[in-house]
């Protein structure tokens, strides 16, 4: 149970007042005069969902302010959820509310939130009180602009309702929504302007790069380290305690805003590259949007608007994750499923904590031919992770479905270098590390170097053992090679396994490679030195990649290559 509270951080609750019939009387913190309060109560059955409140902005306002809470946890880790999103005035009376209006999203970590022309606090300010408005400045994770009036609306995501199974006598949350609207001009003079994001590649070498796939900062969770340490570190050499990376994707929460802001850093960072990326978080499984420089609707689960009279109108059905995948590559992005095995929800428990944790979609909703990358492990290598051999294995099962995927990593860190000691799920940015072979580091060089899947990950940070994996099958007078990721055809091949810089007799367990074919291990060595070469020459078609394990340690795991057979000609023959 230690790993739990952690694992929450990123859906810290808000502790309400005394409830009433339909939730809390008042909600803690800040004072706030609120021009319309809302309260109302939600059943288990509407887990799952969004309901979005409508609410009237007049023109002339300056600042909407969003107050909220929600019944109290029934024990020490058995809690309702709510988030919090926002939404501005809609074109048409009765139209969903959707990417055009959209002015932020907080999951349950923002209770209290701006929105407003201006832009954040100082990080100064942050620093001292992350969860502390400044008055007239829009809150991080929400989208600084203009105030349109007409009717906005509160969201309102149905995270977890726990049960009576569960503890709740009733199986229902009582929910109160506060609304402060200002006219104060003092918090419209100094409208947000977002930087401009340099896309010159930090550098223009092909080559292999290391980089971390999932990072958060201060637009996730209030309380998140800031950008500057997190990338302060990220980009710090090994030999001075740092990451020793070349590139990270920074994916905060679901929100676009971080983007604006990378601009300001990236001069600090000269041959580095800090990609854009979002965390796309529904109630069954996460998701990264990588370098699309689009936001797209994270909603998967049906969407309700609440009547005055406290009816549910449905405005959209369920809408798979597919979909979602199809927005990222409309824009030129690519998509990555995270942590698909961390916290299963067939545990009642784990559901009610960690929504949408686990990756819960079926083969069909998801398409995994649309996916371009999934995490083989998030956070700290085993044994301190138990997830990563399931992560593994449902890595293996999605490539049993024929859709050709690269193996990733990432850290999912929230707190640039810090970690939380043994038994936490936190790691510093960097582990585990992604090895991505790019034609430049860029956006776009990591883009196309993740969809060719030239990948391994390296579960122990970039300081761990490399690994190469080639392929070549001779066709007539002709040879046609291939590194981790790619397809050949062939009847035969051969195959060229390196390890680089693992052996170490210091360590009580030696370094073992494994070939992997199909998911299943097909021949294992130890490593002998700090350049093992192991060749080996197969017919046997399938999809072949390598594993590094030191006693209970999974050091490394690449992107396989698919040895496929020749295509037959018209005359039933196979082409040469």
């Amino acid at each position: 149970m230690l790993v739990l509270p952690s694992a929450a951080g990123a859906h810290a609750v808000s502790a309400p007042a005394a409830d009433t019939a339909l939730g809390p009387a008042s909600c803690p913190g800040a004072a706030i005069q609120p021009t319309e309060v809302l309260t109302g109560q939600f059943g288990s059955e509407l887990q799952g969902s969004f309901v979005l409140l409508p609410f009237q902005v007049p023109a002339g306002t300056t600042a909407v302010r969003v107050k909220y809470c929600w019944d109290p946890p029934i024990g020490p880790f058995v809690r309702h959820t709510l988030d919090l999103g926002l939404y501005q005035a809609r074109t048409e009376p009765g139209a969903l509310y959707g990417p055009r209006e959209f002015r932020g999203w907080g999951g349950s970590s923002h209770p209290d939130v701006i929105v407003s022309p201006e832009g954040f606090k100082s990080e100064a300010e942050y620093v001292a009180s992350p969860r502390t408005n400044v008055p007239g400045k829009t809150t991080r994770g929400f989208v600084p602009g203009p105030i349109v009036p007409g009717e906005w609306a509160v969201e309102l995501g149905v995270a977890a309702v726990v049960t009576p199974a569960l503890g709740d006598p009733d199986g229902t949350v009582g929910w109160r929504v506060e609304i402060e609207l200002s006219r104060d001009p003092s918090f419209a003079d100094e409208p947000y302007q977002p930087a401009l994001y340099d896309s010159t590649p930090a550098r223009a070498a092909r080559g292999w790069y290391a980089g971390d796939m999932h990072v958060h900062a201060e637009h996730s969770a209030l309380g998140d380290a800031t950008m500057t340490e997190t990338f302060g570190f990220a980009f710090k050499p090994l030999s001075q305690s740092g990451a020793g990376l070349d590139f990270l994707m920074l994916s905060d929460y679901v929100v676009p805003v971080a983007w604006g802001e990378i601009g300001r850093r990236q001069p600090e960072y000269p041959g580095k590259l800090i990609g854009r990326s979002a965390e796309v978080i529904t109630y069954r499984g996460h998701t990264n949007n990588h370098a699309s420089a689009r936001y797209v609707d994270y909603r998967t689960g049906p969407i309700f608007e609440r009547e005055h009279d406290g009816t549910l109108i449905p405005r959209r059905g369920p809408r798979p994750p597919r979909e979602l995948f199809a927005d990222v590559h409309a824009a030129g992005g690519f998509t990555q499923i995270n942590h698909p095995t961390i916290f299963p929800s067939t545990d009642p428990f784990f559901q009610q904590f960690c929504r949408g944790c686990p990756w819960d979609y079926t083969d069909a909703e998801t398409d995994y031919s649309r996916v371009d990358a999934i995490e083989v492990n998030t956070g700290p290598p085993p044994p301190q992770n138990p997830y990563a051999a399931s992560a593994i294995a449902f890595y293996e099962r999605a490539l049993d479905t024929g859709a050709k995927i690269a193996a990733v990593g990432a850290s999912d860190s929230h707190n640039a270098g810090r970690t939380a000691g043994f038994l936490s799920p936190q790691a510093p940015v960097g582990t585990p590390t992604t090895m991505v072979y790019a034609d430049e580091l860029s956006e776009g060089g990591i883009r196309r170097g993740i969809e060719r899947r030239h990948t391994y990950v390296k579960l122990t940070g970039s300081k761990g053992p490399d690994v190469r994996l080639t392929a070549a099958v001779r066709r007539k007078q002709k040879v046609a090679r291939a590194m981790m990721g790619d397809a050949l055809r062939g009847a035969e091949v051969d195959f060229t396994a390196r390890v680089l810089n693992g052996f170490d007799e210091s360590k009580p367990d030696p370094l073992v490679l494994t070939i992997v074919k199909n998911g299943v291990p097909w021949r294992t060595e130890t490593v002998s030195s700090d350049d093992h070469t192991l060749s080996f020459h197969t017919t046997e078609h399938g999809r072949y990649r390598l594993q590094l394990q030191r006693g209970p340690t999974i050091e490394a795991v690449s992107s396989p290559i698919w040895l496929e057979p020749l295509p037959v000609k018209g005359n039933g023959k196979k082409n040469a």
